[in-house]
């Protein structure tokens, strides 16, 4: 307890709650701007934290990381372009919210069950960090296959009205997810001669061509008049989150907490398949599931609660095992090691009051996050008064810009533009787009570990995947659950 009151002590000082503020304040902008993603956040911050001491230090990337999570939702609510790839499923229901004249609640929503999300993930780090860290490496490659088929299966609950429709959807992201080099003979598939595509295709590109630059093509066949119509004055009361409507998501955002920092505890698992997943896991528990996609606030809480629940859960094997669960704690491993941390199962011998001070930044972090957030919110939806006519090639140039900051590449701005207009077609014809993007998200690591399995035991072969009591598990429910989703939306349209 000496060590924790220590710890706890050393932030109350003005100069780390500035640094605290400045990181989370920074985390947002970037987080916000697509193409920004929450890995170059704070690797733009590392040059700072090197000649700061490691109470700051901690203080300004435990800020910036909360931040950044938080930030990607307000770009895809806005605009339909995800700031963070983690941001994807929030565009589902946040965006449509936004569209009827609920922008303020939309952000209010994505920031309170941010912050929830953060402290459940928080909570887990600091309960069960060991525990969880070793539980994490009991999985191989039969395990991540048997977790990617199951959430693949959830995609039949978002298939809309016509499950065939979605699966071919599916499929597309599929094909999309195997351009690039072979993940285990490094051969270069479906590329077409050029080295451009030889590391796939980007993330973000997929889903600002998917969603914003689709959003901007239908937006622009309104017509002039339309596009130079002043906004509707909205009623603040009718347009913000009431503390009942919050409080009445509790649940959810507890689920979704749990979910998002067990999912952050697999390497390369990642946000944006938590966010799905809970976003998926939300829509099946509820009463209303046909009311998902339209604009609701249950799909936000259970996106944003999700994402920065992560956040936690990726710590876990970072602090406990040395190994870093995502990109960003990939940086941050970077970023420990210069600041003379070494992190993995001695530093919670020998260096426990850092340990502690990455616990306390993170819980504090959340609550800086809360208090930006709320002064930031009226901010960003004053940008929905603007006229279309200003708005929307504002919007094509901040995802151009963001597109190209990616890879500082021209190619992949052409990709995005690509699937702006497969996108667009796509829902000419009535194709639903989250089940390609759910695909195409989990089809690399999907492909890549039922690879790794076949490759583990050449005896076994196929049958390995039913010698492994987990993976055996998550088959089955993927199966079982497939089926249910499949008969449940069957009978809804019935």
């Amino acid at each position: 307890m000496e060590i924790i009151f220590d710890a706890f002590a050393s932030f109350l000082n003005i100069q780390t709650i500035l640094f605290l503020f400045i990181g989370v304040a920074v985390g947002i902008l970037g987080g916000s701007l697509p193409g920004i993603s929450p890995s170059m956040t704070i690797s733009l911050l590392l040059p700072l934290t090197l000649k700061m001491d490691i109470t700051n230090a901690v203080a300004l990337l435990m800020g910036a990381y909360q931040g950044a999570m938080m930030g990607g939702s307000i770009s895809a609510i806005l605009i339909n372009a995800p700031g963070t790839a983690s941001a994807a499923a929030t565009m589902l229901d946040g965006y449509p919210m936004n569209q009827k004249g609920q922008t303020r609640k939309a952000l209010q929503t994505a920031l309170y069950a941010s912050c929830a999300g953060g402290l459940v993930g928080t909570f887990m780090l600091v309960c069960f960090a060991s525990a969880l860290a070793s539980l994490a490496l009991k999985f191989g490659a039969p395990e991540y296959f048997g977790i990617m088929c199951l959430s693949l299966s959830l995609i039949a609950s978002i298939s809309g009205k016509s499950l065939l429709k979605g699966l071919i959807s599916a499929t597309i992201g599929l094909f999309i997810a195997m351009i690039g080099l072979d993940p285990i003979y490094g051969t270069a598939r479906f590329t077409f001669g050029t080295t451009n595509l030889n590391d796939g295709i980007d993330q973000l590109a997929v889903f600002i061509g998917s969603f914003a630059v689709a959003e901007l093509m239908f937006q622009l066949g309104e017509g002039r008049n339309e596009l130079n119509k002043k906004p509707e004055q909205l009623n603040r009361k009718d347009s913000s989150l009431s503390l009942g409507e919050f409080l009445g998501q509790w649940f959810n955002i507890i689920r979704s907490g749990i979910l998002g920092a067990l999912i952050g505890i697999l390497p390369g698992v990642g946000g944006a398949t938590a966010s799905f997943v809970s976003y998926a896991a939300a829509q099946k528990q509820s009463k209303h599931p046909e009311k998902f996609g339209t604009g609701i606030v249950d799909g936000v809480v259970a996106a944003e609660a999700s994402n920065n629940a992560v956040c936690g859960g990726a710590l876990v094997p970072l602090l406990a095992l040395g190994i870093p669960g995502d990109v960003v704690t990939a940086v941050m491993l970077g970023a420990f090691v210069a600041l003379g941390i070494t992190p993995g199962p001695l530093l919670f011998q020998d260096s426990l009051d850092t340990v502690y001070a990455v616990y306390i930044a993170m819980g504090l972090a959340i609550v800086v996050l809360a208090i930006v957030g709320t002064v930031g919110v009226p901010v960003f939806a004053k940008v929905m008064g603007t006229r279309k006519s200003i708005l929307l090639p504002s919007v094509f140039l901040i995802c151009f810009v963001g597109t190209y900051a990616v890879r500082g590449s021209y190619f992949t701005c052409g990709m995005m533009l690509l699937f702006g207009v497969l996108a667009f077609l796509l829902r000419k014809a009535k194709f639903p787009l989250p089940p390609l993007i759910i695909a195409f998200v989990i089809g690399g690591s999907l492909e890549s570990n039922f690879r790794r399995s076949l490759l583990y035991n050449a005896e076994l072969g196929w049958k390995i995947f039913f010698t492994h009591p987990m993976t055996l598990t998550f088959l089955l429910a993927a199966v079982v659950l497939a089926v249910l989703l499949a008969r449940g939306n069957k009978t809804k349209k019935n």
